[in-house]
């Protein structure tokens, strides 16, 4: 005869364990008024069990969508403000380097007129050279006033750069 007393002993995480579909009898019109209730009740309460146990399962799936919603979306805001802070520091770059090019260029044009007009003086022909002179230290003058026009623009953008990176949730560099 069938027994229906079924252990529904919890396990670890809390859940019961449910009982295997083997521990029903497949056939029920065998079993006498008293196992077939005590079958249903078993049945029942392992249903309702698997419907709490479901019901827990969704809850937490659905935190777990809404995080990863927040997750995706956090992520997302520290990118492109990366990549924000990533294209501002590229421009700076880009700056720098035209400043460092030009500032260069003036000074390589004043020491090679400065070497001809010396090289010229001894010769008495200096009179040219200073021309080309003056027209040199015109040029790295220009290039010079130009160099800290961009320099201006350029501590601007660092001291934007660094007021987001500090008002946002990324890491103070």
């Amino acid at each position: 005869m069938y027994s229906a007393r079924i252990d529904t002993a919890r396990r670890i995480d809390g859940l019961p364990d449910l009982p295997s579909t083997t521990t029903f009898p497949a056939d029920p019109t065998a079993l006498e008024r008293e196992a077939l209730d005590a079958t249903y009740l078993t049945l029942r309460s392992s249903y309702r069990s698997l419907m709490v146990s479901r019901g827990i399962h969704r809850s937490q799936s659905q935190r777990s969508r809404e995080a990863m919603r927040a997750l995706e979306e956090k992520l997302r805001q520290i990118a492109e403000r990366e990549a924000s802070v990533r294209a501002e520091a590229y421009e700076m770059l880009e700056i720098v380097t035209g400043v460092i090019g030009d500032l260069e260029d003036a000074g390589d044009d004043l020491v090679n007129e400065f070497a001809a007009y010396q090289k010229g003086r001894k010769t008495y022909a200096g009179g040219s050279f200073i021309g080309r002179l003056m027209q040199a230290v015109i040029r790295f003058i220009n290039r010079w006033t130009r160099s800290k026009q961009q320099l201006e623009v350029l501590l601007e953008k660092q001291a934007s750069m660094k007021q987001q990176l500090e008002s946002g949730d990324g890491p103070n560099r």
